[in-house]
């Protein structure tokens, strides 16, 4: 009789006590491995690179480091853990740099539990998470504001391509509902990235829902 599968393996990061150890505990009644939690930058980069977790769920602000920052120092460290970020509508201008670094997805601490393990599951099987709008209403800095319009050069098909992304679909899943090739949907994939300057395909989808150039 073949194993089931091991469950995502998971480390949260939150400066507050009842909610980390709050969702140590919910997240194991979901069935993930949670296998460590973390009040700061520094331990929640340690959990990382001593459990390689397939996923950290990170607060966007941490008492000494903002998300971006252990975001970049996983990277920087070559540590294969994905980051989601745990964030609720106030704290937009802390999560686009953090989306800019490499995270994941984003979920809204207003979501029940089961949909943020869903959330976790997704990003731990490879894919995006950017089914929340509570953050992108979220205001943007001066600077933002002046590039808000970099969708405006998608077309039709690039945004297509773009939601499905956006959806959690594979590179496969993407040619097959737009009746493309896989080369076809990667091509659209690098032009509007070009497009919208971003940095990864999550950076994509998140530049897209802040300007609502994508339906999700």
């Amino acid at each position: 009789m073949p194993e089931s599968p091991s469950p995502p393996s998971v480390v949260v990061a939150d400066p507050h006590p009842v909610v980390r150890e709050g969702l140590r505990h919910l997240l194991r009644d979901e069935g993930l491995a949670v296998v460590g939690v973390a009040a700061t930058g520094a331990h929640a980069g340690a959990l990382a690179e001593s459990h390689t977790p397939d996923v950290l769920l990170l607060s966007p602000r941490l008492p000494d480091a903002d998300a971006a920052s252990v975001i970049a120092g996983i990277v920087r460290n070559g540590i294969r853990t994905a980051v989601v970020l745990y964030a609720d509508g106030d704290e937009g201008e802390a999560v686009q740099p953090a989306v800019r670094a490499g995270a994941a997805g984003v979920v809204s601490t207003s979501r029940p539990v089961a949909q943020i393990a869903r959330a976790l599951r997704a990003v731990a099987a490879g894919r995006t998470w950017f089914n929340e709008q509570d953050w992108v209403d979220a205001p943007l800095s001066p600077a933002a504001e002046q590039s808000v319009q970099r969708s405006e050069g998608l077309s039709d098909a690039e945004r297509r391509v773009l939601a499905l992304v956006a959806a959690g679909a594979s590179t496969e899943d993407i040619a097959d509902a737009l009746a493309v090739s896989p080369h076809t949907v990667r091509t659209h994939v690098r032009n509007l990235m070009r497009k919208l300057d971003a940095q990864s395909r999550a950076h994509a989808v998140a530049i897209a829902m802040r300007e609502a150039a994508i339906d999700v």
